[in-house]
């Protein structure tokens, strides 16, 4: 029974749960040059391996630090199943192994991660290893070495307080308290049974194997070290598999804070330092998702603007077929069950999340191209090329990969296994799982979050089964060498051989209990560029790095300021210090100053108090238990919303449209400000109508607003009511009745709605916008050209107005835009799977397509349309906001991503492939389960899942003739993007700012907000509809982009505009006038409306 229970726990798990060429910058160096031979074996047995331990596989860490100050950083390797290993520096990249006179071979026998720090203060390094103890094969306890100065240490783990005997991952050392002594977390991580979550709540249960944090009693006057784990807020419960902790100041405050990664279902933590010896977790309030399987993590600072980036590593294969042969997110009936249980949103990726100065956080791993690297453990970021900019390096590799979709069905479905006795069972299992080498990772920080992969430019693509690494200035040259763990390989030292740029080297000489200087920050300005970087030493995965602080400069020759923030807060400033040097900065000359952590940045925009009582509440239908392969959800496109005066008191006034079964409101104006929810039974009576999209017009020339909602919602149901548009026809005094026969039948969810006398016989014609057929994703709906006859009866009449007008595809965006200057409205619309289309009117209300050279290969997935004029000229330009450059799809006009459509099975059912480009390849994005669920025959054509990720096209998966039986669709861009026109019925098309593409653009505000005549750019964004295989559009709620009138948009930090309360999946904005000021009002699914106020 236990073998069967390992196997059926096992599958869970994974189930649930161009450059020119030059010379490489790192070169390996062989262990007969370096003396370091030290090599991780780990063999299992029939009682101890992976099935037994989850963390069998996990590797050793790295420390490197100077252990006898003599200006040589030495090494240290933990090993999972021998000795440990000391070496000290020689010099010259040479090391002699010192392990048995030192002391440091330790008693356990299954030591994971290893931190230096001087823990008792008496100016030397000592070494604290973390260990698994008492569980089957593995004994032992934490120890800690005191060094004794002369090269040996003595072990004092009980001494101090620090004997914690578990399942420890790793120890991070740092001042939490600022009373000048180093406090310890120390990460542990549960063996229960992940596949068995249970409610999120239980974190709040402890348990004897949870994480712990020690308070050092130094500063009391006392030796040792007290566990104030409950009394800070430090969660220590069962189902925490910590594999990764970084400590930093994370809110700029100038206290440390904690990140710890969380292996399985529970949440990373974020542990906010609230000042008076306790901690506060608000990783939900700061971050919108994580990393599923969060291994190691960093900070540090990436885009050179003093803040930190937060690094998790997960189990995404880079290999298009490794990837299709894992496994990777949760199904979609499990991820919802996991978020009702209270757990938040993660993703099987890699996360890099931007610091956006004001604690809260997005993650650009997408955007980056870092998301997906394979079983990665050490995250490193530092400068390896001494240009600035901190590049990232990852360590990757596992030595029998459980994940494997085909051995977990292999090993649940074969014969040979049934046929196992339970004596060998176990065995067999584990000698069968896959091995496979991969390459570790390295990406060259371009600036502005643009990294490029130079694994292989750089050296360091060495295949292998890599986890603990460390870097240091091995050598004393001014770089930073690379140090890494292996399993069943030595250990890699790579030394560092760039020559063409400067550097700066800081020591510290700390405070009577802080001689190191932990936690001290040191920021660096030179002519072109301000650094930053903090000293804390636990990095990675079980690894620490030296304490001390490295600067590349680029070109630079002199420091013009350098500023050291120490843990107490006292301050240290120097300038015109050499490059290519290294300094001591000493606690002696720090002064009492105006803490200097403070990062303000002027406001344009401000949220205001909001006046209305209204919350968007979506229903829970989803689409996709119906429809497996479409990407996102057609079920919560609201709210509507539409801005005007509705009753003539020269105010303006609000409708907000509800979701189904929640009737739309109407808020009136006051005068002073204040706003008033007016009744409307005609509101509720047709409350089970989903508003998507709705806009205040003269409907019936009568000189009030009359109002038109759209009717959405991926729930077909047609023939009643709620099924159709809605008009409704003000008396005047915000009165409204519903006019059903103003309007033919539109039962198709119309997206965007937009007004204009088409026809030019002075009364307002509507174009209705539909971006979905029920049921049947990819289809192209049928769209709406309502024609007035002036007295608000409306008539379709778009096929006859409008040639292929059955052709114009899945619509979200429409505009009105005079674009050729005659005086008519010519009609410009965009969707998904659809170029930018233009309609040139012939000044009677027919419309024939414009061909627009800036609009070929324009085809993305657009969702708003917005018409200006950018640049000041008196022409209409517009912007065009598209799914973003912040996601897994990268689309080009050589390697579109494609849309195949038909049924192709010919079961009543249509069929949508959505294939992308990896390496070159074109192959589905959806998996081999999604696909067989979806089409039963693909099963049969590929049996398992090797021959799913050999797919080389669609003719693989659909067939030779797929071509002339589907219906085709593409994606060419993905970008965000302004069109200028520059007359004569030519536009210029300018993609918008890179920070305007980390998100979905939903939608825009135009408005000078600056006051210097130019037009400026407020982009609402955040689309959580995507599928969780794809990965909610989260990273940025509000953008500020400031206009130069010629055509270009600068990104403008303002702090207030994404904030835990600003937060959220935008549909629609407005300007407003409230009270006689200028504002915007911007609505969000699921949540209450924004008011903005400034500009």
């Amino acid at each position: 029974m236990r073998i069967r229970f390992s196997i059926l726990f096992l599958s869970i798990i994974v189930l649930s749960c161009s450059v020119e060429k030059s010379e490489p910058l790192f070169r390996l160096v062989p262990s007969e040059e370096t003396g370091v031979a030290f090599k991780n074996i780990v063999s299992s047995s029939a009682d101890f391996n992976i099935l037994e331990y989850l963390y069998f596989y996990n590797g050793g860490g790295v420390a490197t630090g100077d252990i006898n100050n003599d200006g040589l950083v030495d090494l240290f390797f933990t090993s999972n199943q021998s000795s440990n290993k000391l070496y000290l520096n020689q010099g010259d990249l040479k090391f002699e192994d010192i392990s048995e006179s030192a002391g440091i071979a330790g008693t356990g026998t299954w030591s994971s991660g290893v931190a230096m720090a001087d823990v008792n203060a008496d100016g030397l390094l000592d070494i604290y290893v973390s260990q698994v103890g008492d569980y089957k094969e593995a004994q032992g306890r934490n120890e800690l070495y005191i060094n004794n100065g002369d090269n040996t240490f003595t072990e004092s783990a009980e001494k101090y307080g620090l004997a914690f005997k578990g399942f420890s991952t790793q120890a991070a050392f740092f001042d939490y308290d600022r009373d000048g002594d180093l406090d310890m977390y120390l990460l542990n991580h549960s063996i229960k049974n992940p596949a068995v979550f249970a409610e999120a709540s239980t974190r709040f249960k402890p348990d004897e194997g949870g994480d712990r944090l020690f308070q050092n009693q130094a500063a009391q006057g006392k030796e040792g070290f007290e566990d104030i784990t409950d009394q800070a807020g430090i969660y220590s419960s069962a189902i925490g598999f910590g594999l990764g902790v970084a400590i930093s100041d994370i809110n700029n405050d100038g206290w440390a804070d904690i990140y710890v990664s969380n292996d399985f279902t529970e949440n990373d933590y974020l542990y906010i330092n609230q000042q008076d010896g306790t901690f506060k977790e608000e990783l939900e309030q700061r971050i919108s998702h994580t990393s599923r399987f969060s291994m190691g993590n960093e900070i540090a600072d990436l885009n050179n603007d003093g803040l930190g980036e937060i690094i998790t590593t997960d189990m995404l294969p880079s290999n298009p077929e490794i990837w299709k042969k894992s496994v990777v997110e949760d199904k979609s009936e499990v991820y919802k069950i996991k978020l009702g249980y209270g757990y938040g949103h993660q993703y099987v990726r890699n996360t890099l999340q931007r610091n956006l100065g004001n604690g809260q956080f997005s993650d650009l791993s997408l955007f980056t191209n870092t998301y997906a690297s394979d079983w990665s453990w050490s995250p490193l970021i530092f400068d390896m090329d001494n240009d600035g900019f901190q590049d990232i390096h990852i360590t990757n590799g596992i030595y029998k990969r459980p994940n494997d979709l085909d051995y977990l069905n292999y090993q649940s479905t074969s014969n040979e296994v049934r046929q196992r006795s339970q004596d060998e069972l176990e065995e067999f299992l584990v000698e069968t799982l896959p091995t496979v080498k991969i390459p570790n990772y390295a990406g060259r920080n371009l600036g502005k979050f643009k990294v490029e992969d130079i694994s292989e430019t750089w050296g360091l693509n060495q295949s292998t089964y890599s986890n603990g690494s460390a870097y240091a200035d091995l050598d004393n040259d001014g770089d930073l060498e690379l140090v890494i763990n292996n399993i069943e390989q030595e250990a890699f030292i790579y030394e560092n051989l760039s020559k063409d740029n400067s550097y700066l080297k800081l020591n510290f000489k700390g405070s009577k209990l802080n001689p190191f200087g932990i936690g001290a920050k040191v920021k660096v300005r030179t002519n072109d560029q301000e650094l930053t970087r903090e000293n804390f030493n636990t990095r990675g995965f079980q690894s620490s790095v030296a304490p001390s602080l490295h600067f590349g400069l680029g070109k630079a020759k002199t420091i013009d300021k350098l500023t050291v923030i120490w843990p107490d807060g006292k301050t240290q400033t120097l300038t015109n210090q050499s490059a290519n040097q290294t300094l001591i900065l000493d606690y002696q000359n720090a002064e009492n100053t105006n803490d200097l952590n403070t990062k303000t940045a002027n406001s344009l925009l401000s949220m205001a108090k909001n006046p209305f009582g209204f919350e968007h509440k979506e229903d829970d239908f989803t689409d996709f238990d119906r429809e497996y392969l479409i990407p996102r959800q057609f079920n919560h496109e609201g709210p509507a919303l539409a801005v005007a005066d509705v009753n003539q008191d020269g105010l303006e006034d609000v409708y907000f449209g509800g979701a189904r079964d929640q009737a739309g409101q109407l808020w009136v104006q006051r005068a002073n400000g204040t706003f008033k929810a007016q009744s409307s039974p005609i509101f509720t009576q047709l409350a089970k109508a989903e508003d998507i999209a709705a806009e205040f017009f003269d409907a019936d020339g009568d000189g009030d607003q009359d109002l038109y909602v759209s009717t959405g919602g991926n729930e077909s149901e047609e023939g009643q009511l709620f099924s159709y548009d809605r008009l409704y026809l003000n008396d005047g005094r915000g009165n409204f009745r519903f006019s059903p026969a103003a309007l033919p039948q539109i039962g198709s969810q119309g997206k965007t709605i937009s007004i204009a006398d088409v026809d030019g016989d002075n009364d307002l014609d509507v174009f209705v916008g539909s971006n979905i057929v029920s049921g049947a994703y990819g289809k192209n709906p049928q769209q709406y050209l309502l024609i007035n006859n002036g007295r608000g009866l409306f008539k379709n009449e778009i096929n006859t107005r409008i040639a292929k007008s059955n052709e114009l595809g899945m619509l979200n965006a429409s505009q009105w835009i005079d674009f050729d200057q005659d005086g008519d409205q010519d009609l410009l619309v965009a969707g998904e799977w659809t170029p930018i289309q233009l309609f040139e009117n012939d000044g009677t209300g027919k419309f024939e397509a414009k061909a627009v050279d800036a609009f070929n290969q324009s085809d993305g997935w657009w969702f708003s349309l917005k018409a200006t004029d950018i640049n000041n000229d008196g022409l209409p330009d517009f912007v065009a906001g598209n799914l973003g450059l912040n996601n897994k799809l990268k689309a080009s006009g050589d390697q579109p991503v494609n849309l195949y459509l038909r049924d192709f099975d010919d079961n009543g059912q249509t069929d949508p492939f959505v294939f992308h480009y990896q390496e070159g390849i074109e192959s589905p994005f959806a998996t081999r389960d999604d696909l067989i669920k979806q089409m039963a025959g693909i099963k049969k054509l590929h049996p398992d899942y090797k021959s799913y990720a050999q797919i080389k096209g669609p003719e693989d998966l659909l067939g030779n003739d797929y071509k002339g039986q589907a219906l085709i669709k593409r994606a060419y861009t993905f970008s965000s993007k302004a069109f200028v026109n520059k007359g004569n019925g030519k536009f210029e098309a300018i993609a918008l700012p890179d920070e305007a593409q980390f998100s979905s653009a939903m939608d825009f505000v135009t408005k000078d907000l600056n006051g210097d005549g130019n037009l400026d750019l407020l982009v609402f964004g955040n689309n959580y509809t995507f599928r969780n295989d794809y990965g909610r559009s989260d990273a940025k709620p509000i953008t500020l982009l400031l206009g130069n009138g010629e055509g270009s948009f600068e990104p403008q930090t303002d702090y207030s505009l994404n904030t835990p309360e600003t937060w959220g999946e935008y549909r629609s904005a407005q300007p407003i006038l409230v009270n006689g000021q200028s504002m915007v009002i911007a609505v969000r699914n699921n949540q209450p409306p924004v008011l903005l106020k400034g500009g």
